[in-house]
């Protein structure tokens, strides 16, 4: 089955297959694609099958364009963090943000993207994948300036950025919008998590270090205080 992009749209139309396609992931979310039917998506929108039928002729069709959708939704930002002049450190965190931000909004729409591929048609099954490399791609790219640049420890790049991604994109079968946790401090502690790890310091290695940088300083203003060697007035 040929995949043909769907024509840009605009006012009406647009809002309309917005409605079909938030209420398509719902139904797909909840209850599975093949357990899904057209009338269950129609009533989701309190429309009758024939006037759904206008907009989408089939089921499958429904799932291509969810799973356009979705692809839409992950490229959104990515490739703006992607390109700015800022240290790789920096990047990886508006990335792990972004990714947390994609799960708590898009819910339905990434329940689908990672549970229903084996439902697609050959040739869009093979776009999904390719679009995902091409993501993680960018997301190693990073990782691979912060290894090279000694900003980032000598891990293995893929290991790092599939760590990092699952870790996130898992958040698809546990988040819950309305549940203790916010999706920025979600974000926050995986930061925190990848940077500092989950083992709390010793107390008595951060005094150490704390007193060895108070004596360096010491040292340096020291040394800027000394007079300057005045000159042999005999020379």
């Amino acid at each position: 089955m040929a995949v043909k992009k769907a024509p840009a749209k605009s006012g009406k139309h647009a809002l309309r297959e917005e409605s079909i396609l938030q209420a398509a992931a719902a139904c797909f979310g909840e209850h599975g694609y093949r357990a899904t039917t057209l009338e269950m998506v129609a009533e989701r929108l309190d429309i009758s099958r024939v006037t759904l039928y206008r907009y989408c002729p089939s089921k499958e069709e429904l799932l291509i364009r969810v799973f356009e959708r979705s692809i839409a939704i992950f490229q959104r930002g990515l490739r703006h963090i992607c390109e700015q002049d800022i240290p790789p450190a920096e990047k990886l965190r508006q990335i792990i943000r972004h990714q947390v931000r994609l799960m708590a909004d898009h819910h339905n729409f990434l329940i689908v993207y990672f549970s229903e591929e084996g439902n697609l048609p050959p040739e869009m099954a093979e776009r999904s994948r390719a679009e995902r490399r091409v993501y993680d791609g960018l997301i190693e790219g990073v990782i691979r300036q912060g290894v090279e640049s000694g900003q980032f420890a000598r891990l293995p790049v893929k290991l790092l950025s599939f760590a990092i991604l699952g870790m996130c994109n898992w958040l698809y079968q546990w988040y819950q919008p309305d549940g203790p946790l916010a999706a920025d401090e979600v974000a926050r502690i995986f930061i925190d998590l990848v940077e500092h790890g989950y083992l709390r310091g010793d107390p008595q290695h951060e005094l150490l270090s704390g007193l060895e940088r108070v004596e360096k300083t010491l040292s340096s203003l020291q040394q800027q205080l000394q007079p300057a060697p005045r000159s042999d007035p005999s020379a």
